[in-house]
């Protein structure tokens, strides 16, 4: 994607940002690949930065549409509303309200500038509210799906 090389305290680095999106970039420095949550993207901020633990995702062919697909990391409120991370075109729905969903599961399919991104569940929950239908253009930040918090149990 972009590559760069950067002076930090005396010592010169390497940098390529590999994948990037809302709230998360792919960075891999000198040979290291290192996982960075974007606080505030576009904006001099702070980032959180851990070693990566898996290879960097290359995005696969569709075999129903042209565009590539790749999962985007979810981004989610508080509350547990998740939230376009980038504006673009919701293709296909997987989820309905009353549906339980887990951390990871695919929630719906978007594209966005010809690819195609996987929008998976920020934790595990139940649908509360779908915000969106197939077809619908969003944009970043514009609420997709409402998850409530699985049912506490007491022992």
């Amino acid at each position: 994607m972009s590559s760069y090389r950067l002076r930090v305290n005396g010592t010169e680095y390497r940098a390529e940002v590999k994948e990037i999106s809302a709230d998360r970039a792919l960075v891999e420095v000198n040979d290291e690949t290192y996982s960075v949550d974007l606080l505030e993207f576009g904006r001099r901020s702070s980032a959180t930065v851990r070693k990566a633990t898996a290879a960097p995702h290359t995005p696969a062919k569709s075999p129903s549409h042209a565009a590539a697909s790749r999962p985007s990391a979810p981004t989610a409120t508080s509350a547990g509303t998740v939230v376009a991370p980038l504006p673009g075109l919701v293709l296909q729905l997987k989820v309905a309200p009353g549906d339980e969903v887990s951390a990871g599961q695919l929630i719906l399919v978007m594209e966005a500038m010809k690819m195609e991104n996987q929008i998976t569940a920020p934790r595990n929950g139940s649908i509360r509210k779908v915000f969106v239908s197939e077809g619908d253009n969003v944009g970043e930040g514009d609420a997709l799906v409402e998850i409530s918090r699985p049912e506490m149990t007491t022992l």
